[in-house]
């Protein structure tokens, strides 16, 4: 296998007070040119690897037997027993409750049963609370589904009373099918209206399935209540399982939040997502599938976020006008897979990621994705040790269509495999700081006179690298360090064949 080195210098020029200083640093690239049929197969066997995706099956329990049993019960924010609305004492809820109820703060609460919102409302009797309302039902108090019992929505609406502090909090199974659940303020709107608008809480060991249904006008911007939200208690058992999310068929709009799930198993299927404050999904510590989605304009933040120890796929999703990133992954670690999204107006980078290092553990597979009109780069990845990136095309993006930084030298190494690259502001491909990248078949189109195709560590070796990708058709193994030794001529690129 043909093998070779040679030492560049990057000279560093700064002024000082008195004279002008010069500082010398010296990098040796090794390059070495590798057939690319091998590296192919390898890629196509990565692609077909779908282990960590969620599937429907896991997503189902029957619903219990029964009609539930129907209570009030006061909700104190320090007693044994008060965790699943204590979290939410500083929320606002509990003061919006007061002024709605005149009295201690009381929960209507579903056990040992299921229940659709027609039998509620008889148990209840009470319009204060539950009533007819419009083409549907208006809740006033907030709804604790104990852990063996449902709540059904089906083929109704179901109206959140914000005056009140209404919310959904879910310890067994909600299930809405073919509904429309949102909030609700009044007739006319108050001169000044309040920060709290009810919101969904899914915790550890809860089933929420949102089927052929709407959600709308949910969440505000604090704690767990920013529209749907699911997280693991401290105060449940170890063994109890994550919060099993299934959002299918549905549309999301008006939100706070889309969907802010933590420890939880997410399959979010053919659903949009609309006018979003913050973030239209955001999943941390989750095991996800999220396929075929449409999610159009996130104001604050980026459309979809990723962190923690979260492994999936995010497949063939359009995503559209985010304030931030289309898809942001950060300090993730866990097998993820990013592939075929469409992706357009993105108020930053088209997909950003940060802060993975090899020590993580999984793969990062990011591939055929389409990246268009981004105001940053097209993928932007910061302190990444390993990836896979191929077979990706990004269009128009005002500064790099792919930009590798770390800040330090880390083991693993970066692929950049088969992506098209047209119409970019600054350099195709800048990588700093990256010790161990290989590249091949890569295109490049739209090239404005002079420009610098390979940015940042890769400018001593642009010719050498594009005339064994690109001229040979090879495969370049690029391994970069720093060396005390003295420059070397560079090397004519051998034939790989």
């Amino acid at each position: 296998m043909p093998r070779f080195t040679a030492s560049f210098c990057t000279l560093l020029a700064g002024l000082l007070p008195s004279a002008p200083a010069l500082t010398q640093t010296l990098y040796r690239h090794q390059i070495e040119a590798l057939p690319s049929q091998p590296q192919q197969q390898a890629r196509v066997e990565l692609l077909a690897n779908t282990t960590a995706s969620v599937a429907a099956g896991q997503l189902t329990a029957v619903a219990p037997r029964g009609q539930a049993r129907v209570s009030l019960a006061p909700m104190f924010s320090a007693q044994l027993g008060s965790w699943p609305f204590e979290s939410l004492v500083n929320s606002g809820l509990f003061k919006t409750i007061a002024d709605y109820q005149n009295e201690h703060p009381r929960i209507l609460q579903l056990d040992a049963g299921s229940i659709d919102l027609a039998q509620l409302t008889r148990a209840v009797a009470n319009p204060k609370i539950l009533a007819r309302h419009k083409d549907g039902y208006l809740l006033s108090y907030p709804l604790l589904i104990g852990a063996k019992a449902a709540l059904l929505v089906e083929d109704s609406r179901l109206y959140l009373n914000s005056r009140s502090g209404a919310a959904l909090i879910n310890l067994g199974q909600l299930r809405l099918q073919r509904s429309h659940l949102q909030s609700w303020s009044g007739e006319i709107a108050p001169a000044h209206p309040p920060l709290f608008r009810p919101f969904v809480m899914a915790w550890a060991g809860s089933l929420t399935l949102i089927e052929h249904s709407t959600l709308s006008r949910l969440g505000y911007n604090a704690h767990l209540t920013r529209g749907l939200s699911s997280r693991r208690s401290p105060q449940q058992d170890s063994g109890i399982g994550p919060a099993r999310i299934l959002i299918r068929d549905s549309q999301l709009r008006e939100m706070a939040s889309g969907a802010e799930l933590h420890d939880a198993l997410v399959l979010i299927d053919n659903s949009s997502f609309a006018d979003i404050q913050q973030y239209a999904i955001d999943l941390h510590n989750s095991r996800l599938s999220l396929r075929q989605n449409r999610i159009r304009q996130v104001r604050n933040q980026s459309a979809i976020r990723i962190s923690g120890a979260s492994s999936g796929d995010v497949t063939q999703n359009l995503i559209i006008a985010s304030g931030k990133s289309a898809i942001e992954v950060l300090a993730q670690s866990g097998d993820l897979s990013l592939l075929d999204n469409l992706i357009g107006n993105s108020g930053s980078s088209g997909i950003r990621l940060q802060d993975r290092p090899p020590q993580a553990g999984g793969r990062l597979l990011v591939a055929g994705n389409l990246i268009a009109n981004s105001h940053g780069s097209g993928i932007d990845a910061e302190n990444i040790g390993a990836a896979l990136i191929a077979g990706n095309r990004i269009n128009a993006s005002p500064e790099y269509a792919i930009s590798l930084r770390s800040s330090r030298p880390q083991p693993g190494r970066i692929g950049l495999f088969d992506n098209r690259l047209a119409n970019i502001g600054k350099s195709m491909i800048r990588s700093q700081g990256i010790a161990n990248l290989q590249l091949g078949g890569n295109r490049f189109e739209g090239l404005t006179v002079n420009q610098v195709v390979l940015a940042g560590d890769l400018l001593p070796v642009q010719s050498l690298l594009l005339e064994t990708t690109v001229q040979l058709g090879c495969i370049a193994q690029l391994q970069i360090a720093t060396t005390a030794q003295a420059i070397t001529p560079m090397p004519k690129a051998p034939r790989c064949d």
